[in-house]
Order: C-alpha cells, then sequence, then structure tokens
C-alpha cells in the first residue's frame, strides 16, 4: 500500500482540538507575517505585550483578559509545536468523552485557571514579575483529566521517547512542578501554570465521572462495570468490523445503553477504532 498523505483520522473525529491547533498555529504565524514584513500592530512585541500574561499588569493595570489570552500566544516554534503535539495526543479522547461544550469549558477553565494561578503564585506571593504565554495550563488540563480517567494509559516522553503510565507521569510532573515552585532552582518555566491547571483538569474530570457513576449505578453498579466494560468493548469492535452496517436490534440497544452508562470509563471508541483502520 503507497504511502499517501491526507487527513488526519484522530482529528477527524475530533473538530475542535483540530480548530485549537488551528487557532494557535495562525497566530503565531501572524506575528511571524507582522515582524517580517514590518507591520508593527501584529508583531510580536505588541501582541505579547497586549496579550501577554504579565502578572504586574494584571493586578495593577487590570490587564484583565490577558489570564485568557496568554494561551494563544507562545515563546517560539518548538513551544508551539510541543503544545500542540500535547493538544494532539490528550484532546481527542476527552473530546469524544465530554462532547464539544464540556470540553472546550475544561480546556479554557484549566488555561484560565493556571493563568490566576502565575499571578497569585508567583506575583502576589513571591514578588516575581517574569511573563508567561503558552498554552501549557490549559494542556495540564487535559493531562490533568486523562489522569482522572484513564490512569493507566501508556504515554511516551519526547524526546527521550521513554514510555511511562499516565499516573507515573502526573506523580513525577506533580513532585518536580512542587520542587521547583517551592525552591529558588526554577528556570523560566511556569510551573504554576501547569500545576494549577493540571489540578483543575483532574478534579473537573473525576467529579464528573463520579456524578455520572452515581447516576448510572442503578443501571450497572459498580462491581459489574469491569465486566459491563469487557461487553461493550466487545460490542464495539463488532460495530467497528462491520464498516457502516447495524448491528442486530437487541445488540445496537445494549450498546447504545453501555455507551451511555460507561461513558468515562477506559474504553476505545467507535470513532478510535474506525481512525485505526480496525
Amino acid at each position: 500500500m503507497p504511502f499517501t498523505f491526507g487527513p488526519d483520522p484522530q482529528l477527524n473525529y475530533s473538530p475542535l482540538c483540530r480548530a485549537l491547533i488551528l487557532v494557535n498555529v495562525l497566530v503565531y504565524m501572524m506575528t511571524m507575517v507582522g515582524d517580517m514584513f514590518g507591520f508593527p500592530m501584529v508583531g510580536t512585541e505588541r501582541i505579547l505585550t497586549t496579550f501577554g500574561l504579565f502578572p504586574s499588569e494584571v493586578v495593577n493595570q487590570g490587564m484583565f483578559w490577558t489570564p485568557f489570552t496568554y494561551m494563544f500566544l507562545h515563546g517560539g516554534l518548538m513551544h508551539l509545536v510541543f503544545n500542540m503535539l500535547a493538544i494532539y495526543l490528550l484532546g481527542p479522547d476527552l473530546e469524544e468523552t465530554f462532547g464539544k461544550t464540556a470540553f472546550l469549558f475544561l480546556y479554557f477553565l484549566s488555561g484560565w485557571l493556571g493563568g490566576l494561578g502565575f499571578v497569585l503564585i508567583s506575583y502576589v506571593m513571591q514578588g516575581q514579575i517574569t511573563p508567561c504565554v503558552g498554552a501549557s495550563g490549559a494542556i495540564f488540563g487535559l493531562l490533568g483529566g486523562v489522569v482522572a480517567l484513564y490512569p493507566k494509559r501508556i504515554y511516551v516522553i519526547l524526546p527521550v521517547m521513554i514510555p511511562v503510565r499516565a499516573s507515573v507521569l502526573a506523580t513525577l510532573l506533580l513532585s518536580t512542578h512542587l520542587f521547583f515552585i517551592l525552591t529558588p532552582y526554577g528556570n523560566n518555566v511556569a510551573y504554576e501554570v501547569h500545576l494549577v491547571g493540571g489540578v483543575t483538569g483532574f478534579i473537573f474530570c473525576a467529579t464528573a465521572a463520579f456524578l455520572h457513576r452515581q447516576q448510572w449505578k442503578d443501571v450497572i453498579p459498580e462491581p459489574e462495570i469491569p465486566y459491563a466494560s469487557v461487553e461493550l468493548e466487545t460490542l464495539t469492535y463488532r460495530l467497528a468490523h462491520l464498516h457502516g452496517e447495524a448491528l442486530p436490534e437487541e445488540d445496537q440497544k445494549r450498546y447504545d445503553l453501555l455507551k451511555q452508562a460507561l461513558r468515562f470509563e477506559d474504553i476505545p471508541s467507535l470513532q478510535e477504532l474506525q481512525a485505526q483502520g480496525i
């Protein structure tokens, strides 16, 4: 089979992740074009000073929009690439689980609270005036959500290519971030943004999953969840192999019920399997 370029299958069922990546890339390209052709109104310096997160300006000059707008700006090409790769890896499953509205709320809430946390911890409590840009707060919110819902999933740490469970990765990041926040050994990384964003995403997703399981506990009690999960995964694989055809009516009803009841369990979705060509 020849290699061809085409639409990415994972982003095909994740329109919001695709849109977030596109917006971030377009903003970065706009500033590059502004710098290249001498348009100061959209150049890097003007955009950063107007929309970047400067803690002292938030507190002293009322630039209250910047804890939101900073997450669309990036400090360089590699900063942008790694953040967009993180959205690509972490976002689609959460978008599939939560739906568009709740997913966007999770993303922006994590980024916004991460920005406010940066202002509170770095400036108000520690007196630092270092500015901050990047989508990292929102992205760590996605990571926190993944840890809350899918702690056993394996991710590869770039660039060292070490596979590690999501729960282990979160533990390492939490401990190192607390160390750099509480000691003078941190560099220009906004650890406060990452920490607050990640905790926000974890609490949001863990709470949503708990409330959902309580709502459906009379249909599928907690001790039966592992068995029901296997049944749903089996039905999902069957449906994926039908390539658009329907399951028998009773199986389809059971699939629809289990899909709704086990919404927050770590089970491959039909879209995910189809995107993988299964």
